[in-house]
């Protein structure tokens, strides 16, 4: 593989590791309180930190010593992603989500993406030596680049057409009781 190709797959795997974090993080806060969850959603944030503390270290000793760093890497993404999916699932299906089921699901989605942002740098690095390119010279730029894609990415994905914006609005506004939110129905111009 051409060092060209291996920056570009490279920048592409930056890019995708932040922009789907990114993408729901954003929008995190204001969801649970559309759902009745507003009370809570500092554990939702406070989360991150906390597994932040541990589990890179831990997924990164089980990295080192048993399994190579691209394929925890691909195990990481699947498991967090597949606790994302459940996420999503459980709350179109449930009425009126609950917040230790949500929380918990959530909670091993975060503690299977937190230390992918180690093994992602990890992959790069290797790949990067491997290659014979210096790690301090060609890395920052490629995660430059993508981090300033992602940033565009998630800017574009929370800007809605101003048409669709009403039937966002709609959707989003109904607290679990199915009651309109008074200060996001002042701004659709709903009555409650």
């Amino acid at each position: 593989m051409n060092t060209s190709t291996l920056k570009v797959r490279l920048a592409i795997l930056n890019f995708l590791e932040f922009a789907v974090w990114g993408s729901y993080l954003i929008s995190l806060g204001q969801y649970l309180a559309n759902i009745g969850m507003g009370q809570d959603i500092f554990w939702f944030y406070a989360v991150q930190g906390i597994v932040s503390l541990f589990m890179p270290a831990v997924v990164g000793i089980v990295a080192d010593r048993w399994i190579q760093a691209q394929r925890m890497l691909s195990l990481c993404h699947t498991l967090a992603g597949a606790a994302m999916i459940a996420c999503g699932i459980y709350c179109m299906m449930m009425p009126t989500p609950q917040f230790a089921h949500l929380f918990a699901l959530y909670t091993i989605s975060v503690a299977f993406f937190m230390p992918t942002i180690g093994l992602a740098n990890s992959v790069a690095f290797n790949a990067l030596t491997k290659a014979g390119l210096d790690t301090v010279t060609h890395f920052p730029p490629i995660r430059v680049n993508s981090r300033l894609h992602m940033l565009d990415a998630v800017r574009q994905l929370h800007t809605v057409p101003d048409g669709l914006q009403s039937v966002f609005h709609v959707r989003s506004n109904r607290h679990h009781t199915g009651h309109v939110c008074p200060r996001n129905a002042a701004m659709s111009g709903q009555q409650r």
